[in-house]
Parts: C-alpha cells; structure tokens; sequence
C-alpha cells in the first residue's frame, strides 16, 4: 500500500506580518494550496493581532503523518527544536539567515541564537522530503551544510500595481520637487544603512534638493544599531533630510517605490531581496552594492558596484537620476528580467516539487485562484 494522499499543506514562519516577504509568500502559497482542493494553514510564533485572520501560533498546530508540513527557515523559533518529532511529512523553503557577524556588536544573544539556528538546521539534513531554496545562492549554503537534491524556488509574491491618484496627506511631502532616493528593508546591521547614509551625504552635494527614504521597521534586539544610525545622521547635517519610516502599511511602500527616483542598496547579506523584483515592476531604477545574492537577482539589470567608494556612489547615483538615456537602458532591462520572476513561474515550481513527492495527484482539484 502507496502513502495516503495528503489532505492537508500547511506551513510555519518563524515572524508572520502582511508586508513581510516571507509572509507574503506564505499567504500565495496557501490561497494557490486552497485553490487546488487542500486544506491549508499558516502557523507562526510571533505575528501581530491584526494578522490573527491568515495565522496562527505554532502551539495549535495538530501533527499528523499523513499531513505535509513546509517549514520556512529564517530565523530562531521553538518550533525548530519541536520538528524531528513532529510525525509529519516535512518540506524545507529556506530563505537564508543574516550571519551573526552583523548582529553580534550590537545583539549578543541574537547572534548566538542565529548561530545556534544554523547548527540545528545542519543537523536537520536529511529530515526533509523537499528541500527549496529561494536563490542559487541560498541553495549553495544548503548544500554545504549537507543537504542532498535542493531545488530552487524563486520567492512567491504578488504586486499591487494600482495606480496612485491621490497621495495620502502625510505622504503629500514626496510631491515637492525633491530627488526621492529609497531603500526598503528592515533596519538590521547586514543591511548596512549607515553606507546609505555616506552616499547619501556626497549625493546633496550634486543635488541639495533631494532625500533618503529608510521604508522598514525596527527592530528591538538591535537598538544600538539604530541609535548609531540617528547619530551619523545627525553628525553629516542629514537630519532634515533623511526619513526614517519605521513599519509602514503596504499601500504605503507602493507609494514610496512610485514617487522615488532610485533604490539604492548598501546591503551586504541577502538571500534574495524582494525589494530588487518589486523595483523592476514599479520603474524605480536600482544602483545595489554586488553583495551574496544581489547580482543573482538583478541577473543583467540595474546597476552594480563592488566597491564602496561613497563620492563614486554618489556620481553614479545622479547620472542613473539625471541622464535620460542611461535611466532607460536601466529600466528597459529591469523589464526584460522581472519576467524571470511571474509569480505563475514560481508556483509552477512549486506543483512541481510536490509532484516529486507524490503530491501531484491532488493537484488535479479546480483552481479556484
């Protein structure tokens, strides 16, 4: 007698929160799952109260051999001591995690618990039926941490492309004639927004009338972090001239990414960078610092430095804003890539993986999407 067809999918994020890109693509996920005739739920251990309509914590979660489980991987949870026991069947999407390095001048613990995490994941090789991970990049560390038969699955999401006819009142101000300059992504060391700011301080010595906007939340395990960033603002005189949105809604961002001029990234750790896809459906020109995936993910678009010369940076910057004929060879190939990344590409991927696990067969269900 084969395996009972499972009747059930459902997956486990360490952090839920709409606006999240592993959330988001856990909700594409499931409504592509519920759309084929599973039954399928969203478990978590932190999320907020406003996102207890898509989640639920990790303690409701009802283990069942029959059923499969898709654990995200990003970061610490309980959860991930809990799964060798769990009588499921397990498929791994990872996503990468921010090496402690970053984390430890300012968060010890953290740090230790990112190290810890990435022992337990080592150590969990071999429990998965499935193994994806989002980029060559992160499929490469799996693999190094000795996982076996890992296949890429690009990061599923959808893009609001409605349009803006009317800015709310407290975002009338990214109307008023200034160079929006934008990075999108929550204010973590790896990041390295402090790079933003030293470019950013050369560039309003080209163009005095311009911006950064900072779109993402803090975090509370890295206070110092922030605190540092407020400093050097306030030490380059940027203080007037630099927003820091903290978490914003996701109507919210659309509205940043359509009223910036350039996406400037200093980032020295991703493993996939969601923000770098949505610029290329949104028309926002990037210029990105050639760190882990980056280059992966632009593929031959945008434009990348490997060098952080800030005054360059910043040259580099008002040409991409000024020259017309360069910011139209750098959105034209932003076009021709983000095809790579339809959202009908990565779910068929997905179907895929579960046929390779015998799922395939309940896949035969009405989409109802």
């Amino acid at each position: 007698m084969g395996t009972p067809k499972a009747k059930r999918i459902d997956q486990f994020c360490a952090g839920f929160a709409r606006g999240d890109a592993i959330s988001a693509e856990a909700m594409v996920l499931q409504d592509y799952l519920r759309g084929r005739g599973f039954e399928s739920n969203i478990y978590s251990q932190h999320f907020p109260e406003r996102d207890s309509d898509r989640v639920r914590h990790f303690r409701e979660y009802r283990e069942n051999k029959n059923n499969i489980l898709i654990y995200h991987h990003s970061f610490w949870s309980e959860f991930l001591l809990q799964l060798p026991r769990l009588k499921a069947r397990k498929a791994l999407i990872f996503h990468n995690m921010t090496p402690p390095d970053f984390v430890a001048p300012y968060n010890r613990l953290i740090a230790e618990q990112l190290t810890v995490t990435g022992r337990l994941l080592g150590e969990l090789a071999g429990e998965f039926e499935l193994n994806l991970a989002d980029s060559d990049y992160n499929a490469a560390e799996l693999r190094e941490m000795g996982y076996a038969d890992v296949s890429v699955m690009p990061v599923a999401f959808q893009m609001d492309h409605a349009p803006v006819d009317l800015l709310p009142r407290h975002l009338e101000y990214l109307d008023d004639g200034c160079i929006n300059i934008l990075f999108v992504g929550r204010v973590f060391p790896n990041k390295r927004h402090q790079d933003l700011l030293k470019a950013f301080y050369f560039f309003r010595k080209i163009h005095s009338r311009s911006r950064l906007l900072i779109v993402g939340s803090f975090h509370p395990g890295v206070r110092g972090y922030t605190a540092e960033l407020f400093n050097l603002t306030r030490e380059l005189d940027l203080k007037d001239h630099v927003v820091f949105t903290g978490m914003v809604s996701p109507s919210e961002i659309m509205t940043f990414y359509r009223k910036s001029h350039l996406f400037l990234s200093m980032s020295e750790h991703e493993g996939f960078f969601v923000p770098l896809v949505e610029c290329m459906h949104l028309d926002v020109p990037v210029l990105a610092f050639g760190s882990s995936v980056i280059p992966e993910t632009l593929g031959d678009s945008g434009v990348i430095f490997f060098q952080k010369d800030y005054s360059r940076v910043a040259e580099l910057m008002s040409l991409i804003v000024h020259d017309g004929n360069v910011r139209q060879r750098v959105l034209e190939a932003q076009r021709r890539r983000r095809a790579f990344f339809a959202p009908e590409r990565t779910l068929m991927a997905f179907e895929d993986a579960l046929s390779r696990i015998g799922v395939a067969p309940s896949l035969n269900a009405p989409h109802s999407a």
